[in-house]
Formats: C-alpha cells, sequence, structure tokens
C-alpha cells in the first residue's frame, strides 16, 4: 500500500509539472516614476478587429471586454481618464501565430513484415497572445506592457471573467505603486 502511495505522490507531482501554465511576460522603464501620472486615455485604434481570418478569437466583443478591462484596472492603479489633457495612453494587442503540424500515422502489416498503409493527418494550431501596454501621451514612448498566452474562443458566460483576470495578471506587474480608492470593488463573486 505504501508503494502505491508513493507511486501515485509521484505521477501527481509529474503531471503538475507538465500542465501547460501561461506566463506573464513584462518589462518598463526603470528611469520612469509611474507615480506621477494621473491621467489616461485609451487607444481607439486597438478595438479595430485586425485579425478577420479568426472571427472567433478576435471580434468586436472580444476587443470591448479588454478594453472594459484595462480602462478598469488603469482606475485601480489610480488613473483616471482625461480625454482632453492624458499623460499616458493604454492599450493593447492580440497576436495570433499559427502552426501546422504533420502527423503520421503508420499500420505495420504483422504477417507479411512491410508498412500496409501511410496516412499523414495536418493539425492546425494556433496560439494567442495578450499584450497591453501604456505609453507617454506626448512622447509616444511606451513605458511598460506586458504579455501572456490565452485562448479567447471561449462561450461568452465565461469570456468576460476570463479576459478579465488576464488584464488583472497583467497589470500586476504594472509599476505604479499608488492605487485607486476601491480597487477591488469591481470584483465578480
Amino acid at each position: 500500500m505504501r508503494v502505491y502511495s508513493i507511486i501515485s505522490g509521484f505521477l501527481l507531482v509529474l503531471l503538475l509539472n507538465c500542465a501547460a501554465t501561461s506566463e506573464v511576460v513584462y518589462d518598463y522603464n526603470l528611469e520612469v516614476d509611474f507615480n506621477q501620472y494621473d491621467t489616461y486615455v485609451l487607444c481607439i485604434e486597438d478595438f479595430t478587429v485586425e485579425h478577420l481570418n479568426y472571427p472567433q478569437l478576435d471580434n468586436d466583443k472580444v476587443r470591448q471586454l479588454i478594453g472594459d478591462a484595462v480602462a478598469d484596472e488603469m482606475e485601480n492603479k489610480a488613473h483616471r481618464t482625461n480625454v482632453l489633457n492624458p499623460q499616458l495612453q493604454a492599450g493593447f494587442k492580440i497576436m495570433i501565430s499559427e502552426e501546422t503540424v504533420e502527423f503520421e500515422n503508420c499500420e505495420h502489416s504483422k504477417y507479411l513484415e512491410y508498412w500496409e498503409t501511410c496516412t499523414i493527418h495536418e493539425e492546425t494550431y494556433e496560439e494567442e497572445t495578450l499584450i497591453v501596454y501604456v505609453a507617454d501621451f506626448e512622447t509616444n514612448k511606451v513605458l511598460w506592457h506586458a504579455s501572456v498566452l490565452c485562448e479567447l474562443n471561449k462561450p461568452d458566460k465565461k469570456l468576460k471573467p476570463y479576459i478579465n483576470g488576464l488584464v488583472k495578471d497583467l497589470f500586476d506587474t504594472y509599476p505604479k505603486t499608488q492605487v485607486g480608492r476601491f480597487p477591488d470593488e469591481k470584483k465578480e463573486l
């Protein structure tokens, strides 16, 4: 019985190590004090659908949800929106890459010892990456950006909480130390 529990524990650890995890990658300008900025505006161009070949991944609804989540997180970081006099511009990008992999399925005949059939199966994988950035509005230089692998092809009920969680994870790396008045107020339970 002890051997069974040791083997089970080993398999569990192995399974958890092999599980796919997405890691947030980020970078920011170390010379900038992010607490000096108070106002922002969202980049309107980022709401335009770019990947027309992937309507299930990049569409108006997905972009609106991402834009809303970015606005919420900017306000959670004590930035207020100001279209007339913004100091920062916040935005996002959706990157989609596609890779086609070929699989061979060859069946060997045991009686005649030759390859009976050999078929090739192609599978195409899409990989989405969500990138969020904040730039200085006057200089147009990116001050901070973060990215994470994601899966945007989700049912409508799960899409909004998923996107909100992704954007929150990205903004957890944002270097502003001041926070808004009620940053947890908009969380869904």
